[in-house]
């Protein structure tokens, strides 16, 4: 896909996100139900950097603070959230509704690039963050979809992560013996 102004831009799908009530709950049904696993957890996940986009200010006090759950299912890693605690408006950007698709996610080489364009094809910035060498933004769904954008920047910790997971996969199995 090419976009005049903005030049090529390649994009590849990199996951998918649901929230869920039960972080442990969710792992052992989706592992259980349709073999997803095993999951690698993030507790509490920690970020260097979080800003909320509020009109024309940007907010830092924002809290957000949840675990993430990771697995390789076939061709894509599946994220599970489950939020401790967020702020009421970041709640209502993100549709925080457990059972819900959270979010889809993409890799790009630019994130500030790619964030531009889809702010310019009606899918508002919701926030931006960093965590370790994880830098993404967070869009609204707008024309394209019923839930957020989450844009992560290409590198190896995320092109290397359905590797990871699909190793993991395969350990557990006993096929890394």
């Amino acid at each position: 896909m090419t976009n005049a102004s903005a030049g090529p831009a390649p994009r590849s799908l990199h996951h998918v996100g649901y929230w869920v009530d039960d972080l442990a709950e969710a792992q052992s049904r989706w592992a259980g139900e349709l073999g997803v696993g095993p999951f690698q957890v993030i507790e509490h996940v920690p970020f260097d950097s979080f800003a909320v986009a509020d009109g024309d200010q940007v907010r830092r006090d924002v809290v957000f603070d949840h675990s993430a759950a990771f697995a390789a299912w076939g061709p894509v890693v599946v994220e599970l959230d489950q939020v401790h605690a967020i702020d009421d408006r970041l709640a209502a950007a993100y549709g925080v509704v457990p059972g819900a698709v959270g979010h889809v996610s993409w890799v790009v080489p630019d994130v500030a690039r790619e964030s531009a364009r889809l702010a310019a094809a009606g899918c508002a910035l919701i926030n931006t963050a960093r965590s370790g060498p994880i830098s993404v933004a967070w869009h609204h769904g707008g024309p394209l979809f019923p839930h957020p954008i989450e844009l992560h920047q290409r590198n190896d910790a995320i092109t290397g992560m359905h590797g990871r997971l699909c190793a993991l996969s395969a350990l557990s199995a006993g096929e890394g013996r």
